[in-house]
């Protein structure tokens, strides 16, 4: 498999992703396979980081769906998965990605409550 992977994708994106850039970003890093991620550990780790600040300071978890949260879940379970078979530290970027953590119930709640009492 190819190395710098991740760098090669990210080499022209701006600092903060677009939420479809954050979305190809992490099918990507979900596909490589564990002995990729111990190998190249800096590169997945700079890459993690990337996301994590896009998702969250570029706040691209405020276009995320309902209907992605189950990307995002799933996305958080593979990051525990990540930390358990390679022992790079992942834990630390669940809280970044995770709906529940994130609060976006109670934002999308919000945001149609404004919606309607805007009409």
């Amino acid at each position: 498999m190819n190395e710098n992977i991740l760098y090669k994708f990210l080499k022209n994106k701006p600092t903060y992703l677009d939420y479809d850039d954050e979305l190809k970003l992490m099918d990507i890093m979900t596909k490589l396979p564990m002995s990729w991620l111990i190998k190249n550990k800096d590169e997945f780790i700079d890459a993690l980081m990337h996301l994590s600040d896009s998702h969250t300071i570029g706040s691209g978890f405020l276009l995320q769906e309902e209907c992605d949260d189950i990307i995002f879940d799933n996305f958080c379970e593979w990051l525990r998965e990540v930390n358990n078979k390679t022992g790079i530290a992942t834990l630390m970027y669940i809280d970044d990605f995770d709906p529940k953590a994130l609060g976006l119930d109670e934002f999308r709640k919000n945001i149609r409550k404004d919606e309607n009492t805007d009409k």
